[in-house]
């Protein structure tokens, strides 16, 4: 009976410490910088259809400084081999920032054991470095709900439904098509929930039904990137929401300057181009 009682304990403090390991390390999703985007809009930030005029000739990456800012327009990337990861620890580095932004949300990852950029791609990179430097992050976007409450007004809740289930694989897709893209996307069919349409779509064949009868004249959703633009109005959903973050990422910008920050940024180049006039 000891002998039962002392392994017990033993298991009983192995799990507090690792309890108390992960709190201190394993990865959360960063806190929104801003609940709710209180600055005026800002002027100088180009539309996407601005952008398209310079999408196929600006660098990659796009890379702004000024005073306590550096932001880092990145390309998309999930291989931590890539040399884009060597030019953002140089600049890091060099800047020597003391908070961080970051797009996106992330989330969990347990150190050591999951490599931060193929999880997270260059935004994990980021947050891997400030970790490693004692340095708060936050992410520069809205919360879901915020943005989605930003396109109501424009869009039918099955239009945004759809945009936001299809969204991850649209944004994977770069990157290699999955054994089962249908798998992939059905763990994102809760989504609809957010808009009030789960009785609408799902399941996959509401997908395939939604897509032939909306994108007859275009490929099917399975071969669809937006590397290269979306069709129809979820380009148009993408372009408008777009251009609410890229508003809202530079009042968060504006906000941590304000309070004596030096900030680094890491975005997608189109990000960091459509901003560049507010920091020039």
């Amino acid at each position: 009976m000891k002998k039962v009682k002392k392994v017990v304990l033993i298991i009983g403090i192995i799990l507090v410490l690792f309890m108390a390991w992960g709190y201190f390390n394993i990865w959360r999703s960063p806190k929104f910088i801003l609940v709710k985007n209180t600055c005026e809009k800002f002027e100088n930030v180009l539309t996407m259809e601005q952008y398209s005029q310079l999408a196929e000739s600006h660098e990659r990456p796009y890379i702004i400084t000024g005073k306590n800012i550096l932001i880092f327009g990145s390309e998309h990337i999930k291989d931590p081999n890539n040399k884009q990861n060597e030019a953002i620890e140089i600049a890091f580095n060099t800047f020597q920032p003391t908070v961080v932004l970051v797009e996106g949300r992330l989330g969990f990852l347990v150190p050591n054991l999951m490599n931060p950029v193929k999880h997270y791609g260059e935004m994990g990179k980021v947050a891997e470095l400030a970790k490693k430097s004692g340095l708060p992050v936050y992410s520069w976007d809205a919360p879901i709900n915020e943005q989605l409450d930003a396109l109501k007004d424009k869009f039918e809740p099955e239009q945004l439904a759809l945009k936001e289930i299809l969204n991850p694989y649209f944004g994977n897709l770069r990157f290699g098509k999955p054994d089962s893209p249908e798998k992939y996307v059905e763990q994102y069919l809760f989504r609809a929930g957010w808009l009030g349409v789960q009785d609408k779509i799902n399941s996959i064949e509401d997908v395939d039904r939604i897509w032939k009868r909306d994108f007859s004249n275009v490929n099917d959703w399975r071969d669809i990137s937006d590397q290269w633009g979306l069709p129809g109005y979820l380009s148009e959903i993408a372009d408008y929401s777009n251009y609410n973050r890229n508003q809202h990422l530079v009042c968060a910008i504006h906000l941590l300057l304000n309070q004596g920050e030096r900030v680094f940024v890491i975005c997608g180049s189109s990000h960091a181009v459509c901003i560049k006039n507010e920091f020039n």
